[in-house]
This record gives structure tokens, C-alpha cells and sequence, in this order.
């Protein structure tokens, strides 16, 4: 994805409310249940997050020569 699209691209509120907030509630609810599941301490589980996060921009170079989203 360009510069230029991430730029561009906002989430409408009815995104915000319906979809995002839900989703961002629904992985920190499953963060906590993975702290308890693993017993182990909740750095643990957010260096697992941003490993995640790395992963997802890294993970699709062909995004950065189409921007489908504006």
C-alpha cells in the first residue's frame, strides 16, 4: 500500500462503531484469555501482537504497487 492510499484511506463511524471497536474488544478479550491459558505475563502476549502486526505489513509487498482502496 502507497503512502498516498494509507493517507487516504479512513474508516467511516459506522465502520468505527460496527466493526472496528468490536474487533479491537473481541482480541483484547482473547488476549487476556491467552495471558490465563498460557499463564504467563502480559508482555508475553503483546510482543506476540506486534509480531503479528509485523507480520501483516510486511507480509503482502504486492499492496504497495495497488491501492484498491482509493
Amino acid at each position: 500500500m502507497s503512502d498516498t492510499c494509507k493517507a487516504k484511506w479512513e474508516p467511516t463511524q459506522e465502520q468505527i462503531d460496527n466493526q472496528i471497536l468490536p474487533a479491537y474488544n473481541e482480541m483484547a478479550k482473547q488476549s487476556v484469555r491467552y495471558i490465563n491459558e498460557f499463564q504467563c505475563p502480559p508482555q508475553y502476549v503483546a510482543d506476540m501482537l506486534r509480531d503479528i502486526a509485523d507480520a501483516l505489513t510486511s507480509a503482502h509487498p504486492e499492496a504497495e504497487n495497488e491501492c484498491s482502496c482509493c
